[in-house]
Parts: C-alpha cells; sequence; structure tokens
C-alpha cells in the first residue's frame, strides 16, 4: 500500500468504511431540493455565508444534479441513491453490490448526467466490477473499472436490463487510485479520470512512487479519458489516429497490441480523483492527489503529459528541491501545495489529499467568486478558493475549514431555492451532504 493509500486506510478505518477518495451547475430555473437545515457550528465560514446538512448517507462518493432538480448520489457500496421532494428517497433507485468490489478504494465512485437527460433519461456511472469473482488485490485476474449508462426513468427506479457498458476492462490491480469522475465537457464529449491502480500494472512490487504505469499510452490507467455516448473514441483524440492505436476499453475485449489507447486525452497522472469544467467554457482542472510531497492542480489539456511517476507536483518524484523546469513535453501543475507539516500560518497545514472541486458559476454568489475554483483536501478538512488572474498567475485562501477529517469528497454547485449553493460530500459524521450557500447581496454594476 502506498502512503497516499495509507493516510485513506488509516483514517476511514475510524468510521469503519473502506477507504475512497470520493459540476456542471444546474441552471437558476431548476427546480431545487430542499434539505435539512442543521448549520454546523464546527464550520468556519466568511461572512455572508452559511453552511447546513442536506441529508445523511453513508459513503457518499459523487453526486449529479437532474434537470428536473433531482439530486443523485452515488455511494461507494454501490446504491445511486435520489434526493427529490426535499427528502432521500427511502429505495435506492439502483443498487450495484452485488457486482461491485469496495475493498481499498474501490466501489461505485462517479456519476454524469447525459446533457441530453430530458430526451433520453441517461445516467452514466463509473465502478468498479468483480469481473472475476474475486476482488483480491495485485493478481493476475483482478477486478475492473468501467463506465456504464443507464435510464433513469420519472418513477426513480433503474432497471438492471438498461445498463449499457461503454468503457471496460480498466485494471484495478493495487485497489487504490481508481479515480472514477465524470463530466460532460460543453463539446458533449465525455470526460473520465483514471488513476494508477497504485501498483503497477503485471508487478505487484512496484506500487506507490516505483509504479510506471501512469507513463505509458497502451493502458487506461493514470489517465484523463475522452469518449462519446456510445463509448467509441472521437477520431480527434490525440493518440487515435497513431500507427497501432487500438481501443482498449472496449466492451468486448481489450483488443491485442501495444499500440496506445484512443480513449487517452491525457496523461501522466497518479490518482485524478475529481476534475471540473469551468462553465461557458472548455477550461477543466484536475485535482491529482499526491503520493509523498506535493498535491496538484493541473488544467486539462488536449495530449498533455503531466509527468507522473517522473515528476510530482512542480518537482521531480519525491524532491522539494529539484524544482526546474519540467522534462520536455511535460507538463506542470498550474498550482500544487506540499503535503502534511508546513510553515506556521500556511492555511495547509496537516493537508493530505486533495479531493474535490468546482468552478462558480457567475453570478451565482459574491461578485469576488465569479469563475473561482474551489477545491477541498480530505485529511484537514477544508475547502480552498483559487483565483487565477491574467498571465496564469493564481491566489488561494482558505474559504471554509473545520469541516472534519473525511471531508469533502467532492463538491458541485447546483440549485438551492432562486440560487446556487456548492454542495459537498463526507464521511465523517457517519456520511453526510452538506451544502454552502451565499446569503449576501451581489454588486450590480450600473
Amino acid at each position: 500500500m502506498t502512503p497516499g493509500s495509507c493516510r485513506f486506510a488509516v483514517l476511514l478505518s475510524l468510521f469503519l468504511v473502506a477507504p475512497a477518495c470520493a459540476p456542471e451547475p444546474a441552471s437558476e430555473e431548476t427546480p431545487a431540493p430542499e434539505g435539512l437545515e442543521t448549520s454546523s457550528a464546527a464550520i468556519t465560514l466568511p461572512p455572508s455565508y452559511t453552511d447546513a446538512q442536506v441529508t445523511a448517507v453513508a459513503r457518499p462518493t459523487a453526486l449529479a444534479f437532474t434537470p428536473d432538480g433531482r439530486l443523485l448520489i452515488t455511494t461507494q457500496t454501490g446504491q445511486l441513491r435520489v434526493f427529490s421532494g426535499g427528502v432521500l428517497l427511502a429505495t435506492p433507485a439502483l443498487n450495484l453490490s452485488a457486482v461491485l468490489c469496495t475493498n481499498s478504494e474501490r466501489g461505485l465512485l462517479g456519476v454524469a448526467v447525459d446533457p441530453d437527460f430530458a430526451t433520453t433519461g441517461h445516467i452514466f456511472l463509473y465502478y468498479t466490477f468483480n469481473k472475476f469473482n474475486t476482488c483480491t488485490t495485485n493478481i493476475a485476474n483482478v477486478a475492473v473499472n468501467r463506465v456504464s449508462r443507464f435510464t433513469l426513468p420519472s418513477t426513480n427506479v433503474v432497471s438492471p436490463s438498461s445498463e449499457v457498458v461503454l468503457l471496460d476492462n480498466i485494471p484495478s490491480p493495487g485497489g487504490n487510485h481508481n479515480g472514477g469522475d465524470l463530466h460532460f465537457g460543453p463539446d458533449g464529449l465525455l470526460y473520465v479520470s483514471v488513476g494508477d491502480g497504485g501498483c503497477q500494472l503485471g508487478d505487484p512490487s512496484r506500487c506507490g512512487g516505483t509504479n510506471t504505469t501512469a507513463r505509458r499510452l497502451d493502458v487506461l490507467l493514470g489517465k484523463m479519458l475522452r469518449i462519446r455516448k456510445d463509448g467509441t473514441p472521437p477520431t480527434d483524440n490525440p493518440w487515435y489516429a497513431v500507427s497501432g492505436s487500438r481501443r482498449c476499453g472496449n466492451p468486448a475485449g481489450v483488443p491485442t497490441g501495444t499500440g496506445p489507447c484512443q480513449e487517452n486525452y491525457a496523461t501522466g497522472l497518479r490518482n485524478p480523483f475529481r476534475f471540473a469544467f469551468q462553465p461557458g467554457t472548455s477550461t477543466f482542472f484536475i485535482n491529482d492527489v499526491g503520493q509523498s510531497v506535493w498535491e496538484e492542480i493541473d488544467e486539462g489539456i488536449k495530449g498533455a503529459d503531466y509527468g507522473w511517476n517522473t515528476r510530482e507536483g512542480h518537482c521531480a518524484n519525491n524532491s522539494t528541491t529539484n524544482c526546474g523546469a519540467p522534462p520536455a513535453g511535460m507538463t506542470n501543475p498550474i498550482f500544487d501545495y506540499k503535503r502534511g507539516t508546513n510553515p506556521t500560518g500556511s492555511p495547509f497545514q496537516n493537508c493530505n489529499s486533495i479531493t474535490g472541486g468546482a468552478f462558480a458559476p457567475p453570478g451565482a454568489w459574491a461578485n469576488a467568486d465569479d469563475n473561482a475554483y474551489f477545491f477541498s483536501d480530505y485529511i484537514c478538512g477544508k475547502v480552498f478558493k483559487l483565483v487565477r488572474g491574467t498571465g496564469g498567475a493564481v491566489t488561494v485562501d482558505a474559504f471554509a475549514t473545520g469541516l472534519g477529517s473525511g471531508s469533502a469528497v467532492t463538491l458541485r454547485f447546483g440549485p438551492s431555492g432562486t440560487r446556487q449553493a456548492l454542495y459537498y460530500t463526507t464521511y465523517a459524521g457517519g456520511g453526510e451532504v452538506r451544502r454552502i450557500e451565499f446569503t449576501g447581496t451581489r454588486t450590480v454594476t450600473p
């Protein structure tokens, strides 16, 4: 188990759960879910912001909104829950627990809603499939991660027979570093984050910083992927036209050969647990969980190589001093922070694992929040606000503190009454979905 995995395992064992390193905002016209308005006294926010519980739910990993205002919640144990009409529906819309592996960081990890949901009713799920009837790690036939499409009707009961597997056979060798986030881009394509699998594919003796799988283009591990809604890779993906390229996630089986995977969009990632698109743009940021030294935020760039396991953050692997320009062909993060012990006064003191991320939609909160990127650290229980200025310079400040260890797994802006709130999931306190709202007044420019 890697140091990154250990910090999850130690923490989550306190909650008696298996670890999970668990937004396109809905429009203001979308009907809003109503939740429990019980404020958390321990959470500290700037003036004019409030925090409240939406609902309690065990092991919540990801969130998505349907256009009609239903809040979809995935749980690591395999349940798709629906929050509608102010309540968490008693019966899960779908239960995949019988076909899942949920040990280590595996499970039901991601959900996305079809941009054409009003017509199709389609939702997309990322989960760890118990393909070989064993969840044992680092064996020849390990569990695999897959992306499937399902149909969610107005009855909130998903038929398992509606499943169409789109992307399959993504190995989960070490059980950790599965990634698992799903978002549709403005191009109408589905973007998928996948980790490096924790241990090297085919060599379980090489885990953590010695795992070189993310350096390979012939596997889907350590990547950002991009596919059409039918699962096929678009022809303008960066390695699609390379001689010998293959559709590595073909549900019919992995094609033979060693050519690059056609689904690959970017490479060199360790565990890109969550990512988010900036509303109205093609810009997206990737939160890549670090190994020993740096937690990083990368800008999503077609064909980029973010350097893992040669690089960690803006430095060489496991270094705070060998931090010169990246090798040719590699891309540095737009921001990173040192994990663990930091100088007195640093907002990142004892922070160890970057998780959720979401852009504030313009007009949703205070003027100064427009297009700001909010991201969370799972270990220190904080939400930070990043603003990127002209020329690429960034400023980062602590926004919410005191969320508790195990918070926040995922972040997503969504409707709350006539406003937008920042929803987040936490494993703390047995598991909750909560939301932060802006109660102040925006400045109107004449």
